[in-house]
């Protein structure tokens, strides 16, 4: 569990600097906490091979920014979750938690902000088709990243690219992504400054350690509202990702649905669109169950390339 350590680390130290270290308090801030129900169907060849389940989902997290100087900020992001019945019930395990945390070095300009980010975090995860005898699989992942935001009078938008992948190998013969790219897209629309709708778009290619590759995409929808005079805000996420995996001239693929519902306390005087443009609200794709599931999909393809 190198990466929770490592993560756990640098956020308990980066929150012991004396304040006075900075240019302005360290106040710009949020906890959440959300709950998510998913939907998944599979897309492989294997009969009577039904592996996977709708999983539920539940998390938390919390981002802070610290203004170091006028030309630099650094963003420091702590996550947390947690993922049931991702496989079917003829398994006694069906279950992946995911811990890390991010590191955002940020230059703010007149329009907008660009920053880079690195990212640490460990998923630890059932895999049926693997690692026999106890079918678990825990893999540390490493990501590193270019963002950048631009604003205008209702709109942020926010862009990131980079590369992602495992850092220290697999623990047994399941699947593990490594060489991995992403590139991904955010525009949020605020009706009000305490009330926004954003869409979030996310394409990635990578090679499992062993054999094959992955490839795959996300695309989800968010509205939130922050209450008048209050640090609370609530918030609705629609999320569809699609995953495949090849392997020699076989193919596997699942596609999941996720609702998830959540709040955020916010630990400042800001509006919703005030935070999304002087707050910390970059943020990194952690790849959850698509990293669960990358696994068996290797399997089934392994399965349908007939070897």
């Amino acid at each position: 569990m190198k990466s929770t350590l490592l993560a756990t680390a640098a956020a308990v130290g980066l929150l012991a600097v004396p304040q006075a270290a900075f240019a302005s308090p360290p106040d710009r801030g949020f906890f959440e906490a959300n709950i998510g129900f998913g939907w998944t169907d599979e897309d492989f060849s294997r009969p009577n091979a039904s592996i996977f389940d709708d999983p539920t989902n539940y998390g938390a997290k919390t981002r802070w920014l610290f203004p170091l100087s006028d030309p630099v900020h650094f963003q420091t992001d702590v996550f947390f979750e947690q993922s049931d019945s991702v496989f079917n019930g003829k398994f006694a395990k069906q279950d992946s938690t995911l811990f890390g945390g991010t590191a955002h070095l940020i230059h703010p300009m007149e329009h907008g902000r660009i920053g880079a980010a690195g990212s640490l975090f460990s998923l630890d995860a059932f895999s049926p088709g693997f690692s026999y005898p106890t079918y678990r699989s825990s893999v540390e992942y490493g990501l590193a990243a270019l963002e950048g935001q631009y604003f205008l009078e209702h709109w942020t938008f926010f862009g990131q690219g980079g590369w992602f992948g495992d850092i220290a190998g697999c623990d047994g013969v399941e699947g593990c992504v490594h060489n991995g790219v992403f590139f991904r897209g955010n525009a949020a629309y605020f009706f009000t400054p305490n009330a926004s709708l954003s869409f979030d778009g996310n394409l990635f290619w990578g090679d499992d350690e062993r054999i094959g590759s992955v490839s795959g995409g996300t695309a989800q929808l968010e509205g939130e509202y922050r209450l008048e005079d209050s640090r609370f805000a609530g918030f609705v996420n629609l999320k569809y990702a699609r995953e495949d995996v090849d392997v020699f001239s076989g193919t596997a693929g699942e596609d999941n649905t996720t609702l998830s519902l959540g709040f955020r306390m916010y630990l400042d005087s800001f509006s919703l669109f005030d935070f999304s443009q002087r707050g910390p609200s970059m943020n990194t794709p952690n790849f959850h169950h698509e990293l669960t599931t990358e696994g068996q999909l290797q399997y089934e393809a392994w399965w349908a390339s007939g070897p």
